[in-house]
């Protein structure tokens, strides 16, 4: 996986959200709920992340494992995400 593809996957993910991409699918939670739940931990996630340390990506992947795993709809929209998250490795370049 191309790191930069998954930052920019990442980040639009972010700003889908906070524009309310997500309303139709997710109305009974909404824009903030998902801000919450999912934007704000990806973005920690990102902060946190030193592509250069396979002990950050690791975690990174396991944390992100588990928002994709909880918010399967959110995160099909973003493939090289889904599957860094899923485990694939990543080429920084």
């Amino acid at each position: 996986m191309d790191y930069p593809v998954i930052c920019r996957e990442a980040f639009a993910l972010v700003d889908d959200i906070s524009n309310g991409a997500f309303n139709n699918d997710f109305s009974e939670r909404g824009t903030l709920a998902t801000t919450v739940e999912v934007a704000m931990p990806v973005l920690a996630i990102f902060r946190q992340l030193n592509p250069n340390d396979p002990n950050s990506i690791a975690d990174a992947q396991s944390r992100l494992f588990k928002i994709a795993s909880a918010e399967q709809g959110v995160f099909s929209r973003y493939p090289a995400l889904a599957s860094f998250a899923l485990g694939e490795s990543i080429v920084v370049q």
